[in-house]
């Protein structure tokens, strides 16, 4: 923490108590949680953490924000003391410190504190309120603009009354004195121009901003015209001309714009401006803004990373719950054609409306992998396989790029050890560039191979673009860079893949001719190719027995295509016993009122959802906890969905085959009876493979 003694006041300062913006404040015992809910009810940026008035530091929405929103951060940040989650630095200045004072400590921070607003407090501590940093440079700016025109004021006051020459020329001074101390000690670039912009002077903070060394040899700017885009040029002499036009209440007075800088680039610059009539000048504060817009991107995509979380995983629930009863019906459907004679073609129509349910419910999937992070998990997977997906996911934009696509794999299956959403979207990203590359040009060819060479497979992904500058090249991989326009790209999506790459040893180059195209290659290890075949686990036959038939299952599910497929699935299979409820409040009625042998609970309903009815159980019916198990389209969030992973019992994901179901169930309800099951020559003699109360069902094939 910085703070400052008291000192004088000085007379011509405002009072810094009339430039608090709030009072608002935070007790240090409250949790993380809590600030967080304080801050969704309020639009300041900081507040101050007290303790008996007194303040201990600082937070703000964004570092809450950040601690919360982390993977597990509400469970980990969110009931600690505010007080441990504090900013690590901050600002307090007592109120009867000086202006200028003020805005050297305050306006000189660096980095991301220069935009933290500034606590005040009196002299024995206690909090007044909060100063934003924005308040303070508005300020400051006024008042190197009333000093510049104080000082014009002056001069002319010198000439007209030569008897106050003395006390004339004093005052000036001291408007100097003030003027040079804002000038050359303020966070911003200043810089006076005339009216054609010609620069006629500036402060040390512009020269660092435009990357000058300030040396006696050193190159001075002519025209800050020249140093701005080519393509906005004609905006900012559009701006300074309005300026000297219009009254000034009507003038712009800010604006941004592109300055390409030497050995730095192009930098995004944000223009304050003022037109001073009694010298013709236009007084202009820079600040460098490239680092802030590239967080408020970041931020963006964030946002729009967690709608669209929010939306695939409610659409997902929505069709898997509207698939589950077509694949469901058509096993049962199947069933009864199979049982009859020449009806062939019926049980080929009911096998081609499954596969096509379970064909949506693996797109479903596939989009659930993209739309949120998960957990990393190394599995024996087919690269050839990974690739084609990524095709068939990027068809409709590789339709609209009007690329064609050429693929060049191996006949054989190309084992990795790796995770394969991780693989799949380090493809599909090359892909996606590719396929901008494409854009606006004759020959739009994406050519896509697997080649195998020693231990290793390379994956190229070539294309006819626009290639990339050879300066560029080096950069290619480097975090938020970018050659795209900033509402094409964000300059992850190459960095991204990097890191996946290196995370399974593996290597990703590029290769570029600028005006011809682009090859990158990813190299991957092989995977260990497994000795021996697992040997097949026979599963038994479904049979209703005298233990199945006298059992009793409740279903319980908001969607009654769904109840009424597992009613009919086990109904039929099983001989059970079957009740419905609609909601998990519903459910616990049945329960208080009737013997069950087995709990099928959907996750999202309304009145009372899965988990609570869950909870529920655990606390009044434990003994049912080992025949019960969920069913569900989709949790809705990442959250929900690793709740649901570690609630430890069934998980059997939507939509399910009958013959997952119907085994599923057996297997619960005849352990729940092991004296029955022993006495029983089939159960006694074909034992039921196991499933680990923990672990998801997700197979749409019976298992085996």
């Amino acid at each position: 923490m910085a703070s400052l003694a008291p000192a004088p006041i000085n007379p011509l300062a405002p009072d810094l108590a009339d430039l608090v913006e709030h009072k608002n404040t935070v007790v240090a015992s409250q949790s993380v949680a809590q600030v967080y809910e304080f801050f969704q009810k309020q639009p300041h940026e900081f507040m101050a953490v007290t303790d008996g008035g007194r303040i201990l530091g600082m937070v703000s929405r964004g570092q809450v924000g950040f601690l919360l929103g982390a993977r597990f951060g509400l469970a980990v940040f969110g009931r600690q003391p505010i007080q441990e989650n504090m900013l690590p630095q901050y600002l307090s200045i007592r109120r009867g410190t000086p202006l200028l004072t003020v805005f050297e400590v305050a306006l000189s921070r660096k980095g991301d504190q220069f935009y933290d607003d500034v606590a005040l407090v009196d002299d024995a501590g206690i909090y007044l309120g909060m100063i934003p940093v924005q308040t303070l440079v508005r300020l400051q700016s006024q008042m190197i603009s009333d000093q510049v025109r104080l000082a014009d004021s002056q001069r002319r006051e010198l000439q007209e009354k030569n008897q106050q020459l003395f006390r004339s020329i004093h005052e000036l001074r001291q408007s100097r004195g003030r003027y040079e101390i804002l000038f050359e000690n303020s966070a911003l670039g200043v810089v006076l121009i005339d009216r054609h912009g010609e620069i006629e002077t500036y402060n040390q903070r512009l020269e660092n901003l435009l990357g000058l060394d300030g040396g006696p040899t050193s190159t001075k700017p002519g025209n800050l015209t020249d140093l701005i885009q080519p393509s906005e040029q004609a905006r900012f002499t559009n701006l300074l001309h309005r300026l000297e036009t219009l009254p000034a209440e009507a003038a712009p007075n800010n604006a941004e714009f592109t300055l390409s800088l030497p050995g730095r680039g192009p930098r995004l610059f944000k223009f304050f401006v003022n037109w001073i009539q009694e010298t013709g000048q236009i007084c202009a504060l820079l600040d460098d803004i490239t680092e802030q817009r590239v967080m408020e991107r970041r931020m963006q995509q964030k946002e729009k990373g967690a709608l669209l979380e929010s939306l695939v995983g409610g659409i997902a629930h929505e069709i898997n719950n509207k698939l589950s009863p077509i694949i469901g019906y058509a096993d049962l459907l199947k069933d009864q054609v199979h049982r009859l004679n020449n009806l062939g073609d019926l049980e080929n129509y009911c096998l081609i409306i499954r596969d096509s349910a379970l064909e949506s419910a693996k797109i479903i999937r596939q989009l659930l992998q993209l739309s949120r992070p998960h957990k990393v998990e190394m599995t024996r997977c087919d690269l050839k396989q990974l690739l084609q997906e990524a095709v068939d996911l990027l068809r409709f934009r590789l339709r609209n790029a009007d690329a064609q696509v050429n693929l060049s794999v191996p006949t054989f299956e190309c084992f990795l050890m790796a995770d394969a959403t991780q693989i799949k979207q380090v493809i599909m990203n090359l892909i996606l560039n590719a396929a901008d590359a494409l854009d606006d040009r004759p020959n739009r060819q994406l050519n896509l191979r697997i080649m195998p060479s020693g231990k290793h497979y390379h994956l190229l992904v070539s294309d006819t673009g626009h290639g990339i500058k050879p300066e560029h090249v080096a950069r290619i991989f480097d975090p938020f860079f970018t050659t795209k326009a900033p509402d094409r790209g964000s300059g992850l999506g190459l960095s991204v893949c990097y890191s996946a790459v290196k995370q399974h040893n593996g290597e990703i180059s590029v290769e570029s001719v600028y005006g011809e195209g682009t090859t990158f290659k990813v190299t991957l290890p092989y995977g260990e190719m497994a000795s021996t075949a697992p040997t097949p686990t026979p599963r038994p036959a479904i049979t209703a027995n005298g233990i199945l038939k006298s059992s009793r299952v409740l279903i319980v599910d908001d969607e009654e295509f769904v109840t009424s497929l597992i009613q009919e699935a086990l109904k039929v299979k099983l001989g059970c016993q079957i009740d419905k409820a609609g909601n998990g409040r519903e459910a616990i009625e049945r329960i208080s009122e009737n013997k069950y042998d087995m709990i099928i609970s959907d996750v999202r309903m309304p009145t009372l959802d899965g988990f609570g009815l869950l909870h529920w159980i655990r606390a009044s019916q434990p003994a049912l906890l080992p025949n019960f198990m969920f069913i569900t389209g989709d949790p809705g969030s990442a959250e929900l969905n690793q709740k649901l992973e570690t609630s430890e019992v069934t998980v059997l994901r939507k939509p399910f085959d009958i013959e997952t179901l119907v085994h599923v169930c057996q297997q619960k309800i005849m352990a729940s009876a092991p004296v029955a099951a022993a006495t029983n020559p089939l159960h006694a003699t074909q034992k039921l493979p196991d499933y680990p109360t923990s672990r998801s069902l997700t197979s749409l094939a019976p298992p085996v």
